[in-house]
């Protein structure tokens, strides 16, 4: 509550810094006979209308109303679409003003209209970096793109400036390139207000960058094996995401918080979600891929500590060769085993075919967690080993070779009488 409470805070300021500039710069404008100065007035009113949609947004947000299941938050985009065709309109009045009229108009009070420009670059300068730094703190996308607007119109402010000195000094037409100018600053606001609300008022969709960043969000889960799709809309400063994925389980109750995990991680790395909807359905494959930790030509005992995998895939009865990587985590010092199985899980490892069984059961619940399967043959020479491997492809899970050959290491591993194991 906090939060929402100092990012309307921040947002009302910038509402307010926007409608005393429009009014500063308008005024002037008026007061000095400055045309240019007139016409920045005009663009300040974009900065203010995009500012409301900010404050909207934020507010909107929050409002939960019957009959609304999927939320308010397309007012903020009318409200836009409104304000888009208002600043359309007083871009017109000033072009009309300004380009097409024969009257010249002289800049009467020099040191007023110098000092809205100056009072105007300091204000948008101060203001633009305090709401970028809270942006930041508050993890708010919308008042950080907020203060970058803000910051274009310390930039325009010095066209201004020339334009203002450039009249007074009897180059009426320095003025107009400068009215020219601001008048592509000021329609090209409106347009980028106006298609950004037409696009949310109309579903479309999300922008591809945005979504491929989500799917490398979705697949950065090792039990993800493909995404399949991915859609998403706006509505409002809100996004609302579906997707269809493969999971490497069939067990649906894992399947479930598999996709569970995987929304809230999603929520967590990119802001302004608000919903997020994963169908998921298990991976339909056709052929295993084993995994044999190995040293050199000799099948590996020591699990983690080995220097190489050999990936292997039973194409039609036969066992071939994948690959063979070098173990990246051989050498670390703790959690070595973990970071291995999460290894295989991310290169979609049916089973793990190993000669000894692991030292201590965090690896078997690891394997467990993550649907592999475990193959125990008892021998070093790797071409045997394969052979047998292939005769015999099938694998059990982990904690059922843990539960039947554990007791061959060390006979208080296995809970007597339970069939389940006992925590060390």
């Amino acid at each position: 509550m906090e939060l929402l409470k100092e990012k309307k805070r921040v947002a009302l300021y910038s509402i307010l810094v926007n409608l005393f500039l429009s009014i500063l710069k308008i005024s002037a404008g008026i007061l000095s006979g400055s045309k240019v100065l007139l016409a920045d007035g005009i663009h300040s009113l974009a900065d203010l209308a995009a500012a409301f949609s900010v404050y909207a947004g934020i507010v909107i947000a929050n409002m939960k109303v019957k009959g609304f299941p999927y939320g308010l938050y397309k007012v903020e985009n009318i409200i836009s679409l409104v304000s888009a065709f208002a600043i359309f309109f007083a871009g017109y009045e000033i072009a009309k003003d300004s380009l097409f009229s024969d009257e010249v108009i002289r800049v009467k009070n020099l040191p007023l209209a110098v000092g809205a420009v100056v009072l105007t670059i300091v204000i948008t300068y101060f203001f633009s970096r305090y709401e970028r730094k809270k942006g930041e703190e508050l993890n708010s996308p919308s008042l950080i793109a907020d203060s970058e607007h803000i910051k274009t119109d310390m930039f325009s402010s010095l066209v201004v400036l020339a334009g203002i000195v450039g009249n007074y000094l009897g180059f009426p037409i320095i003025e107009k390139i400068a009215v020219v100018i601001i008048l592509l600053f000021i329609f090209h606001a409106g347009y980028e207000i106006m298609i950004e609300a037409l696009k949310v008022l109309l579903d479309a969709s999300i922008d591809k960058k945005t979504l491929d960043k989500i799917k490398e969000t979705i697949l950065s889960h090792p039990l993800v094996y493909e995404v399949k799709s991915i859609t998403g809309r706006s509505s409002g400063s809100y996004k609302f995401i579906e997707a269809e994925v493969s999971v490497l389980t069939n067990d649906l109750e894992k399947a479930h918080n598999i996709v569970h995990e995987v929304e809230a991680k999603v929520k967590r790395d990119h802001p302004f979600i608000e919903k997020i909807l994963i169908h998921f359905e298990p991976v339909e494959k056709k052929e295993k891929l084993f995994a044999v930790p190995v040293e050199g030509d000799r099948v590996c005992g020591k699990f983690a500590e080995c220097p190489e995998i050999l990936f292997l895939k039973n194409e039609n009865g036969k066992l071939k060769e994948i690959k063979r990587i070098k173990n990246p985590v051989a050498n670390l010092k703790f959690g070595k085993c973990i970071e291995l199985t999460e290894l295989l899980a991310k290169e979609g490892v049916d089973c793990v075919a190993v000669n000894n069984l692991p030292l201590g059961k965090g690896v078997i619940y690891a394997l467990s967690a993550y649907n592999i399967g475990m193959k125990l043959i008892p021998t070093e020479e790797l071409t045997s080993f394969i052979k047998q491997l292939e005769r015999e492809p099938y694998c059990e899970p982990p904690l059922a070779v843990w539960n039947s050959h554990a007791c061959d290491i060390n006979p208080e591993e296995r809970v007597e009488g339970t069939g389940t194991d006992r925590e060390r």
